[in-house]
């Protein structure tokens, strides 16, 4: 099992959270049908954050700007790269759920 592979499992444990395969190894993640995170494989995932998560993410070099229009909407691409941390990771996951959650 892949890093991806276990962070997909472990955003299924909560609640309302569902993966939809958007084809050519891509999967999105989504609650409430609205889309918190796009997994493209190998080793690329787009979040959709707070303004405030987003610019401190930005700041730290964790993640990376979204073209527009996405940036504008609060996402962010985090790549993955040799070896990455998985609970930093995990962690913006989480703030993006809570986040869009708010939204519905």
């Amino acid at each position: 099992m892949g890093l991806l592979d276990i962070i997909v499992s472990e955003m299924l444990l909560l609640p309302g959270v569902e993966a939809f395969d958007s084809g050519r190894e891509d999967l999105e993640l989504r609650v409430g049908g609205k889309a918190f995170a796009h997994i493209h494989q190998p080793d690329r995932i787009d979040v959709r954050l707070p303004l405030d998560v987003k610019e401190n993410a930005l700041a730290r070099g964790i993640a990376s700007r979204s073209p527009d229009p996405h940036d504008r909407e609060g996402w962010v691409a985090i790549k993955l790269g040799q070896n990455p941390q998985l609970p930093p990771l995990t962690r913006l996951l989480h703030q993006s759920y809570r986040f869009t959650s708010t939204m519905l």
